[in-house]
């Protein structure tokens, strides 16, 4: 029976960074084929608290309207704003 592991790790940066590029200076892997371009939609991760910036196109393409208000987004486009929590897809 598998069970569910969960680390924590906090960071400081500078604000106006996208999700996919501080998880690739913290050695977090996020998948993203299209490499950060918005395209394949694979780099989803969840926002629990915290400003992030507004939906981009690209978001509201991939993403449904939903969705993006229970707090999914894309790595690669949303950009932090303020402390935020985020949890990392497989």
């Amino acid at each position: 029976m598998g069970c569910n592991v969960k680390f924590l790790k906090e960071v400081k940066i500078k604000k106006d960074r996208t999700i996919l590029e501080l998880a690739k200076d913290c050695k977090l892997k996020i998948k993203a084929p299209c490499k950060g371009k918005g395209k394949c939609g694979k780099c989803i991760v969840k926002v629990l608290n915290g400003k992030v910036s507004k939906a981009s196109k690209a978001e509201k393409k991939i993403l449904s309207e939903e969705k993006i208000k229970k707090g999914y987004r894309l790595a690669c486009e949303a950009r932090i704003k303020d402390n935020v929590t985020i949890i990392l897809k497989d």
